[in-house]
């Protein structure tokens, strides 16, 4: 038996001090990282965590949102109102803003580096604070507010209350903190050293690889391919992918930080093919004239469709987001053929980082494999009916697969032939224009057809066909349909990146194709209407869900002459003239009082189901005193407001409002009594 010397105390005391070492220095380290700040925020700056609601982060900074970048930390607040918000350094009242939208109740402080901090959703506001908003509110009665506020010198200390946690604008109840620079630019509060508990690294729940030409091609298919991983001794391996030509890869990936069960994104994902380093991003800050690069920092049809925000691991044209470290690589994957190795890192803020794996077998461009039928998408091109006899019945329209520079044949469905009158899957473009005659026309083929050839060209398939306009970021155009019944108009920087739109259906519906790519500013859609729908009353546009068919109402207008409807889109897809002649419904009056403060409220709800309330019209009265009319969207609630409201026994309540079809409604309710 071999035997071991004993160890000594002061040997013990020695392997002791080592360990307290290390970990200090491990700690050391994560610390260091968190507390890395930038040049403009001062030496001395202390934080103070800006709720005693809890110390739990529900969202961080940079997750992906509806139609812009998250820019603060969310503090939850366990699904209840009420809790103090804390100044989080000494600072002046910069701003407040009052909105049923967005930020909801808003107090902006600015601090003496000049870097501005911002408390979001609050129910309500500081006395010292809400005095000074109902006195300016009150000179017009108006329910939106936003304003500079440091003439009137409203300062707060370090840790004490400038207002109540709510869910005012947006969301469920929740304080949304964010940090801004001196330019106003937001920026991950983590950088300023307002900490969390975090020792859990990212988790990968999914791969996308986007085909990013026209000869391209994953796993023998032209359109993008999603890959879920497998976990292989604490790597998460996505296989091994057949890749033909330039490709791009996005992750879904999400990190938790302790004791918290919400979801949030990764700071920092790095990208290696062969260990060779290609992409490097890390969400520090950004400004809000980039926040609607999401859509093109993501993958824009998952995110549309799944509201799941894969991140892409390179950088498209169009996109100036400060994340993106200089690699030398933009990204993209235009590898010659072989076989790569490529390494994917997912880091938070704390350095607790995972890897994921993907093989990337790379052969030459090959011509064979056209898909035997195609479907166009809803929308593109109207359902056809196929005659029977005794028998009519509708079949789903055809496929392609678009993007911004080509469109080629898409898979066949696994009914097709069953649908199909003619086995003819080819389609052809022909440029369109002064010299069409001297341009070939290009016919389907596996590598997909050029967009990219013409300002306008024809999309056909058969006896059906379609215009395609190209539209450039740098130049306004207006593109027209219907014999120009119906005109868009895309401004000055529309989109990110060139790409090119059609028109499919007639008056008085139409659908703006296809829905690949976002808008980056709104553009303005003209009809010219029949007479049957001239000077109708309530007429507006209105987007068609794809999913259920129901209507959203869009921004529109009549003119004066009563023959044109104008209206502002956001994004393609297929819409509709329709007539909302109904008034908005206005019940159940109540009178109650907040529980924060010696202040009373009376409420009424309000509904209208298809253009909307809109709720800058409300004149609500109680008991002959005018007050503000608060509107809240999620509870269908429209809030009385009035600093010197004191209710009777019973009371009287008057409102008046309109939809945003012109429908005005108006109703008195006696006898409402407060207890």
């Amino acid at each position: 038996m071999t035997s071991h010397p004993e160890i000594t105390p002061f040997q013990r005391l020695a392997i002791i001090q080592l360990a307290l070492l290390v970990s200090f220095v491990c700690l050391h380290a994560q610390v260091a990282r968190a507390q890395e700040r930038p040049a403009f925020l001062s030496e001395d700056a202390d934080w103070f965590w800006p709720t005693n609601a809890s110390r739990y982060m529900s969202s961080s900074f940079g997750e992906t949102r509806a139609a812009h970048f998250h820019a603060a930390m969310d503090i939850g607040t366990w699904g209840h109102e009420g809790y103090a918000v804390f100044a989080s350094r000494d600072g002046i009242v910069h701003r407040v803003g009052v909105s049923p939208f967005g930020y909801g109740n808003v107090i902006y402080l600015r601090h003496e580096d000049g870097t501005i901090s911002l408390y979001a959703h609050l129910k309500d506001f500081h006395p010292r604070i809400r005095s000074v908003v109902d006195s300016l509110r009150l000179q017009d009665y108006s329910a939106d507010f936003d304003r500079n506020m440091e003439d009137f010198g409203i300062h707060f200390r370090r840790g004490q209350q400038i207002g109540w946690t709510g869910s005012t604008g947006v969301g469920p109840p929740h304080l949304h903190f964010e940090l801004r620079t001196p330019e106003g630019r937001p920026f991950n509060p983590k950088l300023a050293g307002v900490r969390i508990d975090d020792t859990i690294p990212p988790q990968f729940s999914g791969l996308a690889v986007e085909p990013l030409s026209r000869f391209s091609t994953v796993n023998g298919a032209a359109e993008t391919l999603r890959a879920r991983p497998a976990r292989r001794g604490g790597t998460y391996d996505f296989g091994t992918l057949e890749v033909i030509g330039e490709v791009g890869l996005a992750v879904n990936v999400f990190d938790r930080a302790n004791a918290s069960n919400n979801v949030h994104a990764v700071y920092e994902l790095k990208m290696y093919v062969d260990n060779e380093l290609y992409f490097h991003s890390r969400a520090d800050s950004f400004s809000y004239g980039q926040a609607r690069q999401m859509f093109i920092d993501r993958v824009f049809p998952i995110l549309r469709d799944e509201r799941r925000g894969y991140q892409r691991l390179y950088v498209r044209n169009g996109n100036t987001l400060p994340f993106y470290r200089d690699t030398g690589h933009t990204g993209r994957l235009d590898l010659p053929p072989g076989e790569y190795a490529v390494r994917i890192i997912a880091s938070d803020f704390y350095g607790n980082s995972s890897t994921a794996r993907v093989q990337l077998r790379v052969s030459e461009p090959d011509d064979t494999g056209l898909a035997a039928a195609l479907r166009f998408p809803e929308g593109y091109a109207d359902w056809r009916i196929k005659s029977n006899p005794g028998n009519r019945q509708e079949y789903p329209p055809e496929t392609l697969i678009w993007h911004k520079n080509w469109v080629r044949p898409g898979p066949a469905s696994i009914n097709a032939e069953a649908y199909i009158d003619e086995a003819k899957p080819g389609i052809t473009l022909r440029p369109l224009g002064s010299f069409s005659d001297e341009m070939r026309n290009y016919a389907s083929s596996s590598a997909g057809l050029p967009l990219d050839i013409a300002d306008r060209v024809e999309l056909r398939k058969g006896d059906r066909a379609w215009v395609l306009h190209r539209i450039r970021p740098e130049h306004p155009v207006t593109i027209y349909h219907d014999g120009m019944r119906i005109s868009i108009h895309f401004p000055l920087n529309a989109f990110f990146e060139p790409l090119s739109i059609g028109i499919a259906g007639s008056y008085p519906e139409f659908s703006l194709f296809p829905d690949i790519e976002p808008f980056r500013r709104p553009a303005t859609v003209r009809i010219l209407l029949d007479e049957e729908h001239r000077n109708r009353d309530g007429i507006g546009l209105y987007l068609i869900n794809s999913n259920n068919g129901s209507l959203s109402h869009v921004s529109s207008q009549l003119n004066q002459s009563g023959n044109q409807l104008t209206g502002t889109i956001s994004a393609a897809g297929r819409y509709t003239i329709a007539f909302d002649t109904l008034a908005p419904e206005v019940t159940q009056p109540e009178i109650g009082k907040w529980g924060h403060v010696n202040r009373y409220y009376a409420t009424v709800h309000i509904d209208d189901e298809l253009s909307g309330v809109d709720y800058r019209t409300a004149v609500f009265h109680v008991n002959g005193l005018r007050g503000i009319a608060e509107y809240d969207p999620e509870k269908k609630l429209l809030r009385f407001h009035h600093p010197d409201f004191r209710p009777q026994r019973v009371n009287e309540i008057s409102v008046s409002l309109s939809d945003r079809a012109g429908n005005t409604v108006q109703r008195t309710f006696t006898g409402v009594r407060y207890n």
